[in-house]
C-alpha cells in the first residue's frame, strides 16, 4: 500500500524538478521548415549553452510574437553571414549579441531584423515531441 503511495508523491517531484528546468514551445508557422513543422511541440533546456546551428528559443521584445524558435547563425566573436549583411553594419557579431536564421530560407529572422541578445536567449531546443490534435492555443506552456 505505501509503494502505491509512494509513486505519485515521486513523479509530482520529478515534473516540479523538471519544471524549473525546461519549457515545452509549440512551433507557429513554417519558419523552421523543414526540421520543425508547424504544431510541433519542442523540448527546450532552459539556460545552458549553445553553439553555431543550435536551435534556440529566445524572445523578441519588438515583435508581437512572445518567443521566436530559430537556428544560431553566428554567436559574439564570429563573423557575420553574408545572408546577414544587409541588416547589420558588421563584420564581426558584437559582443552580447547573436544572429539566428530560420531554416525556411523565407523566415523573418537577423536577415531582417539583425541582431538578437544573447540575453534574450531562454533555452536550447532538445528534441521535438508532440504533434497532433491536443495542442494548444498558446504558444508556450509551462
Amino acid at each position: 500500500m505505501r509503494s502505491l503511495l509512494v509513486l505519485p508523491v515521486v513523479a509530482g517531484a520529478a515534473l516540479w524538478w523538471l519544471r524549473g528546468r525546461y519549457l515545452l514551445v509549440t512551433v507557429r508557422g513554417d519558419s523552421m521548415m523543414p526540421a520543425l513543422r508547424p504544431d510541433t511541440r519542442v523540448l527546450a533546456r532552459l539556460g545552458g549553452r549553445y553553439r553555431t546551428g543550435s536551435v534556440v528559443v529566445f524572445r523578441r521584445e519588438s515583435e508581437f510574437v512572445q518567443l521566436m524558435v530559430k537556428r544560431v547563425a553566428a554567436r559574439a566573436g564570429e563573423p557575420v553571414p553574408a545572408d546577414c549583411r544587409a541588416a547589420v553594419p558588421d563584420a564581426v557579431v558584437p559582443p552580447g549579441h547573436l544572429l539566428v536564421r530560420g531554416d525556411n530560407p523565407g523566415s523573418s529572422d537577423s536577415r531582417t531584423f539583425g541582431y538578437v541578445r544573447e540575453s534574450a536567449v531562454l533555452g536550447t531546443v532538445r528534441a521535438g515531441t508532440l504533434r497532433g490534435r491536443d495542442r494548444q492555443d498558446a504558444d508556450v506552456t509551462r
